[in-house]
């Protein structure tokens, strides 16, 4: 199972990189302005990670430890719940980029599934604490400050999201968004981290070299402690 996780991941960062950095009609295309969306830029990181993951998995070597997998995890699901709750829904005849999906399809419905199943499936659990929940809203947080620093410095760009379009909703509105959101992802990086408590030590397609020292050490202390 160690090759089929490896590949997985590498299918998975593969396929981000394709829907981020090419399209059919224009070829390879990078536009940093792109990277000012959450989407691509939780994306971009997720890839990264299964990169080194999956590297890492083929080769026998250490790979990401526990708390980044469950980041780049979180990260992905908050991208696919606001994108199917909050954000308006996708144009029709957007180009396919891969797989018979769109871009917006790979990066708002493909890749936050695909990557909760890896967290679920090839990830050994029992490695996170609450306090990685807090750890991983710091993200979120300076995303919101990043956007709104933007809009201050370059007035005629347009920001990202409504939610946080301060010329809109005020100051007032953007604090009470990033308490309610802020809230909410935290709820849900506790959830994450509930399903990892919950879950069996070894992963289910079993993958130990995903896992540091330290990761390795808290496992079977665990392990020690239980009857």
């Amino acid at each position: 199972m160690r090759i089929v996780v490896g590949l997985y991941r590498l299918a998975l960062a593969a396929i981000t990189f394709v829907a981020l950095f090419w399209a059919p009609s224009t070829g390879l295309e990078l536009r940093l302005t792109d990277y000012v969306y959450f989407t691509n830029q939780s994306n971009l990181l997720m890839a990264v990670v299964m990169t080194w993951a999956g590297v890492a998995t083929l080769a026998r070597r250490t790979g990401p430890p526990a708390w980044l997998i469950g980041a780049v995890t979180l990260f992905l699901l908050i991208t696919g719940l606001v994108a199917y709750f909050i954000l308006a829904p996708a144009e029709p005849g957007a180009e396919v980029v891969a797989l018979g999906l769109t871009r917006v399809q790979i990066v708002h419905d493909l890749t936050p599934v695909a990557t909760f199943v890896h967290f679920v499936l090839m990830v050994p659990h029992r490695r996170l604490r609450i306090a990685h929940a807090g750890w991983w809203l710091l993200y979120p947080v300076a995303y919101c400050a990043f956007t709104t620093l933007r809009g201050v410095l370059a007035p005629g760009s347009a920001y990202p999201y409504g939610f946080v379009d301060v010329s809109d909703i005020g100051y007032g509105g953007l604090l009470l968004n990033v308490a309610i959101y802020g809230v909410g992802f935290f709820v849900l990086g506790l959830v994450l981290v509930g399903i990892d408590r919950l879950m069996p030590a070894r992963a289910l397609l079993s993958s130990d070299t995903l896992t540091d020292d330290h990761d390795v050490s808290s496992s079977r202390e665990d392990a020690g402690a239980r009857p």
